[in-house]
């Protein structure tokens, strides 16, 4: 099964990627409504964060030597 992204959920909800992004994260600007919508969603698809696009987004690969 291939790994789910921020993008099939939004489309499956019908909400902005930015806005599940920042559902995932808490964020205090998204209903509690909508935060428990999209993580029992992640949930239920076995959403797992790719560390390896945040890392490329964040330049730091959060690896210890």
């Amino acid at each position: 099964m291939p790994q789910v992204t921020i993008k099939e959920l939004a489309s499956r909800l019908n909400l902005s990627i930015s806005t599940v992004s920042r559902a995932l994260g808490d964020s205090y600007e998204i209903s509690q409504a909508t935060r428990d919508k999209v993580k029992a969603l992640a949930s239920e698809l076995n959403y797992t964060p790719n560390l390896y696009a945040s890392g490329l987004r964040s330049q730091k690969s959060k690896t210890s030597r």
